[in-house]
């Protein structure tokens, strides 16, 4: 998997299984390390899927979820939308995974984006990737 969809698969599936908002676990993993970590594992281990990337990321942080809804359910759809997003900002920035992760998830859009209510996980790629842009 090439390495900004496996930092946003990574990021939104964790956000879909705890129901933190996608922004919220960008930056713990970038806090912690775990992106390089995330990084490093794929390279050792590139045949291994989200469900042990979660696992593994839960043994550093033992992050729980207490909350009886899921308000990120549609990690799926985010998962496309925002690894075609921040493809184009590494290209137009010229920037490695993480810079451009960095960008997408430090930004308000991504706020936005990733709260299933608003329906942004809905729109193309493109109109995201303007509203980062605007910023």
């Amino acid at each position: 998997m090439e390495q900004k969809t496996l930092i946003v698969s990574c990021v939104e599936y964790y956000s879909y299984l705890k129901n933190i908002p996608a922004d919220k676990v960008f930056l713990s993993f970038r806090q912690t390390s775990i992106l390089t970590m995330i990084l490093e594992s794929n390279r050792n281990f590139p045949e291994m899927d989200l469900e042990f990337y979660a696992g593994m990321i839960d043994g550093i942080i033992a992050m729980e979820s207490d909350a009886e809804e899921n308000d990120y359910a549609h990690y799926k759809e985010r998962i496309i939308l925002v690894s075609h997003v921040v493809d184009m900002l590494a290209q137009k920035h010229h920037l490695d995974a993480i810079e451009a992760c960095t960008m997408y998830y430090e930004s308000h859009t991504a706020q936005v984006v990733t709260d299933d209510k608003t329906g942004y996980y809905q729109k193309m790629a493109a109109e995201i990737y303007a509203m980062v842009e605007e910023e």
